[in-house]
């Protein structure tokens, strides 16, 4: 079996930036030409669960996406042979104006007859940690200060880390005859 021949990644490439176009204009019947027409076909997405052409077909009518900005952060093709592959992307968005991420996995197949259709798929959002993540989103734009997406999940775990660090110093109780300690100047 052969593993990522070139010509073939560069087609699954432009497919599924041609499915990424697709989504962002929300261009319901190329959508769904994406996809194999079966009964078979799954797609799960971060709130819904599909089984089958038909249910997909339905999501697609009545689902207006949310989201004002979309980009690729990365990409991950793999192509076994010469009839299937899998499509792994992490992507950053905005939705509501806050920033946020998203995976996504594809499984496609190709078909003699239809050429390349995707057969599976999977949406779903990094696990959030904790309410640092709203004040550290918050904090960022306040502040005017880029905050890459890379970067987002390390500031978080810095903050809960200092957060416990504290947390006994605040809960810390002083009587309440205890003088304020002098404030030095220069």
């Amino acid at each position: 079996m052969t593993y990522n021949e070139s010509g073939l990644v560069a087609t699954l490439a432009q497919l599924h930036d041609a499915y990424e176009r697709a989504l962002a204009a929300n261009d319901v019947p190329a959508l769904n030409a994406f996809f194999w027409d079966s009964p078979d076909v799954v797609r799960y997405g971060v709130a819904e669960q599909l089984y089958g052409t038909e249910a997909l077909h339905i999501y697609r009518q009545g689902h207006v996406p949310v989201y004002t900005s979309r980009r690729l952060l990365r990409r991950v093709i793999s192509v076994f042979g010469t009839e299937s592959a899998s499509v792994m992307s992490e992507i950053e968005l905005v939705i509501g104006g806050q920033p946020g991420l998203t995976r996504q996995s594809q499984t496609w197949i190709r078909f003699p007859e239809r050429g390349w259709r995707i057969v599976s798929a999977h949406v779903s959002k990094p696990i959030e940690i904790g309410l640092w993540s709203n004040y550290v989103t918050s904090t960022a734009r306040a502040l005017s200060l880029p905050l890459a997406a890379a970067h987002r999940p390390g500031v978080v775990a810095n903050l809960e880390r200092t957060a416990v660090i504290v947390a006994p110093l605040l809960a810390f109780s002083l009587p309440d005859t205890a003088e304020p300690a002098a404030v030095f100047r220069a």
